[in-house]
């Protein structure tokens, strides 16, 4: 059953339009796409082509692209043209620094969308940029705030090509300590990937080469490397091993405590796979040394044995922070 009703627009106006099954299905479906549809949809949906046209000339539906629409009254955001620029092509996804975005992950920023298409699909778009992949169909796709996207995995090596190695890095790490993707997620993609010269490739290679490292150092290399660092004149004496009061759970002390500068130095040589576990507790001990008035510092094996020089840089800036009296950095 048809009723006739007045219909807002973007401009202000109101138009008077009859307002059908069609357009309540279309609704429906617009509401659940952000509000976008396409042209195949409006016409499974019941919809002539002479009612189309009535829509689309009298401001109801605006033209995104050829075959999609957006109701009016639907607000113009990013997640409306990423939506809008996968109904456009057959079968497309997000991809790439997009669905990097959709997936939560660092250094992804909100821009013109990237979907990715099977190899004979069309690159031409008003919409996003369109990248054709001939393995297509082995992409595996999950559903982000409803928008098709490509996984973590996929999205991390798409990555590669697009972020600074330092960038990517972080990106890595965040996802996996997040627990989004797994060390073998990783690993599988890029053994899928094998021989393949596509762009990022190398840099997402080197990327998991530093993840999957086997060498885990000991508490006891950790602690002469930072211990090393700590016995700068400039620094005063330092608190080895110091237990805190505030802090009841394993571990029940910290690696090196700077009394006079109330600065907890750490340093941390743990695996990918106990980092995760331990996350969320660091973070609660961090949390409750600031409450306590204390600062902290983390740096890893890494950070230590490449770099000292930058670590003791790092320290003395921190104490040169405190209240108490420190040499001049």
């Amino acid at each position: 059953m048809a009723a006739v009703t007045c219909l807002p627009t973007t401009s202000g106006m109101w138009h008077v339009a009859v307002v059908s099954d069609i357009d309540r299905k279309l609704a429906t479906l617009a509401n659940r796409q952000h509000g976008v549809f396409s042209h195949r949809q409006a016409v499974v949906a019941g919809a002539t082509h002479g009612q189309i046209d009535y829509r689309r000339a009298s401001g109801a539906w605006i033209v995104l692209d050829r075959g999609v629409y957006a109701l009016d009254s639907s607000p113009p955001t990013w997640h409306r043209q990423v939506m809008a620029a996968i109904l456009s092509k057959n079968r497309a996804r997000a991809s790439g620094v997009t669905a990097g975005v959709l997936h939560d992950m660092p250094h992804c920023r909100k821009a013109r969308p990237e979907i990715t298409v099977p190899t004979g699909g069309s690159a031409a778009s008003r919409l996003a940029v369109v990248r054709r992949r001939s393995d297509f169909r082995t992409l595996k796709l999950v559903l982000i705030d409803r928008i098709p996207t490509t996984d973590a995995p996929t999205t991390l090596f798409d990555l590669a090509s697009h972020l600074r190695p330092d960038r990517l890095q972080r990106t890595i790490d965040d996802t996996l300590v997040r627990g989004k993707v797994a060390v073998e997620d990783l690993r599988a993609v890029l053994d899928g990937y094998h021989g393949c010269r596509l762009a990022g490739t190398v840099a997402f290679r080197e990327a998991i080469e530093e993840i999957t490292s086997d060498y885990v150092p000991s508490e006891s290399v950790l602690e002469v490397l930072l211990m090393s660092v700590l016995g700068d004149p400039r620094i005063p004496p330092v608190d080895s091993q110091a237990k805190l009061s505030w802090w009841h759970e394993l571990p029940h002390r910290v690696d090196a405590f700077i009394t006079s500068w109330s600065l907890i130095v750490e340093g941390d040589g743990r695996t990918y796979h106990t980092k995760r576990a331990d996350f969320e507790n660091d973070r609660r001990r961090d949390n409750l040394a600031v409450a306590n008035g204390y600062r902290v510092l983390r740096f890893t094996y890494r950070m230590l044995s490449d770099d000292p020089a930058e670590v003791l840089r790092i320290i003395l800036k921190a104490g040169s922070q405190s209240s108490g009296p420190i040499a001049r950095v």
